[in-house]
């Protein structure tokens, strides 16, 4: 029983340092360079936890349609109290500069 402990304590050690030398800064980073979409995750419970590891401008609309229908993901946003900008950042921009479009014209 001892050698098997041993040897599952070695691969964790394992895999601790195979895990470190792919993401050298941290997870954590690594997840803060991602971009976020808030289908299915509209709501406070989500948003709250997503808006402390990226700003506003990582975050884009999405729904996971016919679960939920657009209006309701919209109406949930509102709910979040989110201002004009950064609903429109998140109902286009962050698409359009991701993608590499150019800004729509106001």
């Amino acid at each position: 029983m001892r050698r098997v402990a041993a040897v599952a304590q070695h691969r964790r050690a394992k895999r601790r340092e195979t895990l470190a030398a792919r993401v050298p800064k941290g997870v954590l980073h690594e997840l803060r360079r991602f971009h976020y979409d808030v289908a299915q995750a509209s709501h406070g419970m989500a948003l709250r936890p997503l808006l402390e590891l990226v700003p506003v401008s990582q975050v884009l609309f999405g729904t996971d349609f016919p679960f939920r229908t657009s209006l309701e993901h919209v109406e949930a946003l509102f709910r979040h109290g989110f201002g004009a900008d950064d609903l429109r950042a998140l109902e286009h921009e962050n698409a359009r500069r991701l993608l590499g479009l150019k800004p729509v014209a106001r």
